[in-house]
């Protein structure tokens, strides 16, 4: 995700080798360092070619040919302007933080080139490693629809295999901060305003679809035709709680099971963000959050009432509002800032942060019953009751059951990514992680769905 300062810079692991480029349009436009060349004529890198380019970045040594010729291109081309002037030797290009899904890098213009008001002086490259054209589709829908509700980031410009955003001078939020009630009133504040909006999406919830889709090509793959033995590697859980291995055929299973607890959950279906963890919530720079819910901004900085902004949005879909309930809060456990494999530290005890789970969720209510308030409010008539106590045990409640769907999504998920990714994160060790704690939770959809006799 988007950082502004050196400490939020990674190093990307990919491949030690490289290959010289080869003479397509984009590399024959700059094949004579002419910044005058114009690039309405010259066809775009495919997608499967920036994906492959583009992982192989080294960020301890120089920057490929080929790799500085697709960037330049692709900002003179879609970003324009001054972009356009950039000699080869003064383009810069650097590995950004971001998430397991795609490749970001920040793009910069020399100081020499002093660009328009209208024009970004740097900008945010995201080339998508995934290659659903119908979830690319909706993820650029809802990038624009939150964009311009000033909920994420601008886009700036789409290409075939990824995008241009704007770059926010900010750092991402760690673990132990989002669960801290000084973070947590202004996140859950904008939660809520994206549980209200009408997206032009598909209104059916994807959570059970993605998780079969995911099984189905894990499957077919070698790893998919073995037993999946669970053993835990960060994940303090006891082993009497999960089984010692299962199949495919056992976790559709378990989707079967979640799908009936769905049907007859109660949570009311909302415009989702389904994977706000501390990664994907930017704090802009030069303001600091006060424990009193307080904005200091820094000499130089203009007043704002939430310097913090969600991004990455492709896993959004229309869900069941508990989904997101239990996915944010249940991050508080979660820690991707690690610099070891597996790359993620679990802290089961922090899943039963019972008061900071009522200051997030009671601060999404004030804001719900805000918004509610509005004469041109779109909050649906089954997303709160009105009657505070009532609202907010439904929230609480929402958030511990929906925690061990979340586990099972993001389990799916990661199972097929260990085969999949060219990203270095211990996918395998996360899955396996995240299936115990699953099962470790089950009980409690066991014991929702006996009392209401389903």
């Amino acid at each position: 995700m988007p950082g502004g300062e050196e400490d939020v810079l990674v190093k990307q692991s990919v491949g030690s080798q490289s290959r010289e480029p080869v003479k397509d349009n984009y590399d024959i436009a700059f094949s004579e360092n002419n910044p005058s060349i114009t690039f309405k004529d010259r066809a775009p890198p495919s997608s499967s070619d920036l994906k492959e380019v583009f992982s192989k970045f080294e960020a301890d040594g120089p920057v490929s040919k080929e790799i500085l010729s697709r960037a330049r291109f692709l900002c003179a081309k879609y970003l324009g302007g001054s972009w356009n002037k950039v000699q080869i030797d003064d383009f810069k290009i650097r590995p950004v933080t971001g998430g397991m899904s795609n490749l970001l890098f920040l793009v910069e213009l020399p100081p020499y080139l002093h660009p328009t008001s209208s024009e970004p002086p740097n900008a945010l490259l995201r080339i998508y490693l995934q290659s659903d054209l119908d979830q690319l589709l909706t993820e650029s829908v809802v990038f624009t629809l939150l964009s311009e509700r000033n909920l994420g980031p601008k886009l700036l410009g789409v290409f075939p295999g990824g995008r241009f955003e704007q770059f926010i001078a900010s750092r991402p939020l760690q673990c132990f901060e989002i669960s801290q009630p000084r973070f947590a009133k202004k996140i859950a504040p904008l939660l809520a305003r994206t549980h209200t909006l009408d997206a032009p999406i598909t209104k059916e919830p994807q959570l059970i679809t993605y998780c079969r889709n995911w099984l189905q090509k894990f499957r077919a793959t070698p790893a998919g035709k073995k037993p999946i033995e669970i053993k835990t590697t960060e994940a303090q859980v006891d082993s009497k709680y999960y089984p010692a291995s299962l199949t495919v055929d056992d976790l559709e299973k378990e989707l079967d099971f979640i799908e009936h607890f769905l049907q007859n959950s109660g949570s009311p279906i909302v415009f989702s963000h389904n994977d706000l963890h501390e990664g994907n919530i930017l704090l802009f720079n030069g303001y600091e959050l006060k424990d009193d819910g307080s904005v200091a901004a820094e000499e130089g900085y203009p007043p704002m009432d939430f310097p913090i902004s969600m991004i990455d949005f492709e896993y959004c879909s229309y869900n069941y509002r508990g989904f997101d309930l239990g996915s944010h809060i249940g991050e508080y456990g979660d820690d991707y800032n690690i610099d070891r494999p597996p790359y993620c530290a679990i802290y089961i005890k922090n899943f039963e942060m019972i008061e900071q789970r009522k200051t997030f969720c009671e601060a999404y209510l004030q804001e719900v019953y805000r918004q509610r308030s509005k004469d041109d409010s779109h909050v649906a008539a089954d997303l709160v009751t009105g009657d505070h106590d009532t609202d907010l045990e439904t929230l609480m409640t929402e958030a511990e059951l929906f925690m061990p769907l979340v586990c099972m999504f993001w389990a799916c998920w990661a199972l097929l990514n260990a085969e999949m990714s060219c990203l270095s994160f211990g996918y395998g060790a996360h899955a396996r992680d995240r299936l115990a704690i699953y099962f470790m939770m089950k009980e409690k959809l066991v014991a929702f769905l006996n009392k209401k006799n389903c």
